[in-house]
């Protein structure tokens, strides 16, 4: 038995319910569930979910759960909730023979019975951002990127059943617990960056390099898209077996995305189609409604902060002042300041 999950708080439950039909579509003998990282809101229907399952994360029992909702923002508690969802899934039901994640903001356009096979020899499978390279410095400067964000992009993850996996599981749940924050360049980007880690301590991961997977913005300098018989094609011979909406907005669609630097569908006519049909397939799982409610769990973080405005926002504007003006020093002296910092923090104690 194969379960596909995906994670989202009530705003995204548009592109998850999306996202679990066009599974249906092409993969039609799997279980899809949705995590709902959020309570249920008063203004969705009871049904809207079905025919998928939706599981809340506070029916997964996460330990210390609560201190995660407050340090982490909004899309850094749905990330560092991944491997926790994943290893209540096995557990649950020890006929799962593997739990594939992809982020609710991917459609699925075919099979994944070659991924199945290939779980049949793996314990994990990920997507490089990229799986080719070139020399223009756009191209350099996504590679910088890389360095710093990750290789692999986490909007997918799967894996099979397996003691490795799940010693894989519970290694990435100790570390998300505390360093799931969006600080590229500090060691942290999500749960995204530690899966670095993965083919250097765990055993059987693959590297998964078919175009056909994991298309999106990042990689078009690669990858073409074309249809024939029905069926989209990358570089003319790859199925799309599916594609990454990252930073799409419906709101406009005009743009592949909406991150910077920003790409317009002018300069991918082939996309066209596609995101045309994104888009319906949206607005149909009332996308429009759904967008505007407020995550539960932020509101309750945002309350709770109100009782310590006074402190809190003093502390950030200290930090905003030191730090504009220290960026204004040479950079010995920068260095200097920042490693007296370092020492105080290391040696001073609560």
């Amino acid at each position: 038995m194969t379960v596909v999950l995906t994670i989202c708080s009530a705003n995204y439950l548009a592109m998850a319910k999306t996202l679990g039909d066009s599974l249906a579509e092409h993969n039609p003998n799997y279980h899809f569930v949705i995590g709902l990282v959020d309570r249920i809101p008063e203004v969705i229907d009871a049904t809207y979910w079905e025919p998928y399952e939706l599981i809340p994360v506070e029916a997964i029992g996460i330990e210390n759960f609560d201190e995660m909702t407050h340090q982490y923002n909004i899309i850094e508690l749905n990330t560092a909730v991944k491997p926790f969802y994943m290893e209540y899934l096995y557990n649950r039901n020890h006929r799962i023979k593997n739990v594939i994640y992809f982020d609710p903001d991917i459609l699925i356009l075919g099979s994944l019975k070659y991924l199945e096979e290939n779980l049949e020899r793996f314990n994990i499978v990920l997507t490089p951002h990229r799986c080719s390279y070139d020399d223009t410095d756009e191209n350099i400067n996504f590679e910088v990127a890389m360095l710093l964000a990750g290789t692999y992009n986490l909007g997918f993850i799967a894996t099979s059943r397996t003691a490795e996996t799940l010693a894989f599981l519970k290694w990435w749940q100790k570390r998300l617990r505390r360093f799931c924050y969006s600080r590229a360049g500090q060691g942290c980007f999500y749960d995204q960056i530690w899966a670095n880690l993965a083919p250097v301590f765990f055993r059987k991961v693959r590297t998964e390099t078919n175009p056909g997977y994991n298309m999106c913005y990042w990689n078009l300098f690669e990858r073409s898209l074309s249809k024939k018989d029905g069926r989209y094609l990358v570089n003319d011979q790859h199925e799309l077996i599916f594609y990454h909406f990252s930073s799409y907005s419906p709101m406009q669609p005009e743009l592949v995305t909406t991150r910077a630097p920003v790409k317009s569908l002018a300069d991918y006519p082939e996309l066209q189609l596609l995101f045309d049909d994104y888009r319906r397939r949206l607005l149909a799982n009332q996308y429009l409604s759904l967008n505007a409610v407020g995550c539960y769990f932020m509101q309750k973080q945002m309350s709770s902060q109100e009782h310590q405005f006074p402190r809190s926002v003093g502390k950030a504007i200290m930090k905003n002042v030191c730090k504009k003006a220290l960026m204004t020093l040479p950079d010995v002296t920068q260095r200097f300041f920042r490693r007296a910092a370092q020492f105080i923090m290391t040696n001073t104690h609560a």
